[in-house]
């Protein structure tokens, strides 16, 4: 779930900042892509409602953007682009315990070649990560530098856990077109962050975090815009009052997600968090996302991180004639006719519904 401080947008004369078991069950405020208002009737007098309860934080949704990409199916709709699958950190809830394929950098020309060809088609929008934390590739800057470049890629995301987000990569996102950092501050607590992010370095982290919210100054919601996030797990649940608490004020987005990759062992609690019907259709494969892994290898869906539904690589085929192979038409037909357990890997998927 995400919130937003309603004060930035209508006047909450004495603000209260509700418990999180009270937020998850309110109705959510619509914003834009750029986070204002939706300008609809119903969802403002609901915005001036919770201010007139002296509500300051509370949940939104993000609209979709209406656009052309939406229905197309000859390309995906939003790109994941692994930089690197290596990560400093081995995060309890995170499928990096669990990959099998190399933890590498893909090279920067390579990456920069596949951002010209989603460029060239135009999309929705692009995260420049998967499952590595980018700013360990050597040319994460020169990466980011040529996105910046760019004009047809949409909304585009970064995300970091932190440790090496220094000035000086502070600096480059800030004078990039990054529209949304994804920062995982994971904790409130040493002890507690601890327990997410081995081998963290709490102070290290907490201080880079300061540094962002100083130099991008107090002026908000301004991009790049701040999504500051933990993940509700067994270890974390009881900070998360207190993690709203302390950011919301200075990040545009404090983001409260719940755990994915639920078939992880450490990961039971979040199977306990939702109920889903039996797998016919995937709602992953229905998004039209596609996923660049740092080998070059090309996938549909994010659960099947170590090339379990294989459809091409970016070494040998372009992405355009990958997303309109033979395997992808597969698997779009099962997925329409509701017959998605008939692929092995999907039959013990957690994650289908989300």
């Amino acid at each position: 779930m995400e919130f937003v401080d309603l004060s930035r947008y209508i006047d909450v004369k004495a603000p209260t900042i509700p418990l999180f078991s009270e937020l998850r069950k309110m109705d959510t405020v619509l914003m834009t892509q750029d986070l204002q208002l939706v300008d609809e009737p119903d969802n403002v007098q609901y915005a001036k409602s919770m201010a007139e309860n002296n509500i300051t934080v509370v949940p939104v949704r993000r609209q979709p953007p209406i656009s052309k990409y939406l229905d197309r199916t000859s390309f995906p709709r939003r790109v994941m682009a692994e930089m690197t699958s290596k990560c400093n950190y081995l995060c309890r809830m995170c499928p990096q315990q669990d990959l099998k394929r190399p933890r590498m950098d893909m090279d920067g020309e390579v990456y920069r070649r596949v951002i010209d060809e989603i460029d060239s088609y135009g999309i929705e929008g692009i995260w420049l990560y998967h499952l590595g934390e980018s700013l360990l590739h050597p040319e994460f800057r020169e990466n980011v530098a040529h996105v910046t470049s760019k004009n047809n890629l949409g909304i585009v995301w970064m995300s970091t856990n932190g440790r090496y987000m220094d000035e000086q990569n502070i600096r480059a996102v800030l004078g990039s077109n990054i529209d949304y950092v994804n920062f995982s501050a994971h904790a409130v607590s040493e002890e507690v962050y601890d327990t997410v992010a081995p081998p963290g370095n709490f102070d290290i982290v907490q201080g880079n975090l300061e540094n962002f919210y100083e130099m991008k100054g107090i002026d908000i919601p301004k991009k790049p815009f701040l999504h500051c996030q933990m993940i509700e797990q067994e270890t974390t649940k009881h900070e998360v009052d207190a993690f709203i608490k302390k950011h919301y004020k200075r990040a545009e987005i404090v983001s409260v997600n719940m755990l994915e990759y639920v078939n992880m062992p450490n990961n039971n609690y979040g199977m306990q968090q939702r109920e889903r019907k039996p797998l016919e259709s995937c709602l992953r494969v229905m998004r039209n996302d596609c996923f660049i892994c740092s080998n070059g290898h090309v996938t549909l869906c994010d659960a099947a991180y170590n090339g379990e539904i294989y459809l091409g690589s970016i070494h040998e085929q372009s992405l355009y004639d990958i997303w309109n192979g033979e395997k992808r038409k597969k698997i779009l037909e099962l997925n329409e006719s509701g017959r998605m357990s008939e692929i092995e890997f999907c039959r013990s998927c957690t994650d289908y519904d989300i």
